[in-house]
């Protein structure tokens, strides 16, 4: 009986491995006939600055350099408690923004509000925010 075996795997194999013509196939090969599962990306790829610091939530500040979860909370709570940012200045009310993390922030946010509240919005003229 275990010889058959011995023969039955030896014919599977040669005819799983051995194309039409008689070479070897890559063994790789058994992967195609095999069932694909769809696979889904761990994370969804970073977005890319500029930020509208008014708009964006705290999930998307995270992807600020310098910019944990932490103070990406305390940024959306100083804009829902005083409102939004209208200028780089007013990123250092949020506690633990300094001189320095606003200078390395101020190119990779934009600050302008909705509704055309406050400097810095984009006009009917087309122009841009800064």
């Amino acid at each position: 009986m275990l010889g058959g075996l011995i023969a039955a795997g030896r014919l599977i194999r040669k005819w799983l491995l051995m194309g039409p013509d008689g070479t070897w196939r890559e063994p790789s090969f058994l992967s195609s006939l095999l069932p694909r599962t769809p696979v889904e990306p761990d994370e969804p790829p970073a977005p890319d600055p500029p930020f509208a610091v008014n708009l964006v939530s705290a999930d998307t500040l995270v992807y600020l350099p310098g910019v944990g979860p932490v103070l990406a909370a305390r940024i959306v709570q100083s804009r829902r408690d005083a409102g939004p940012f209208l200028s780089p200045a007013d990123l250092k009310r949020v506690k633990g923004i300094g001189p320095k993390l606003t200078q390395r922030l101020t190119p990779l946010l934009r600050f302008h509000t909705a509704a055309g509240q406050g400097p810095g919005m984009a006009s009917s003229t087309g122009d841009t925010c800064r």
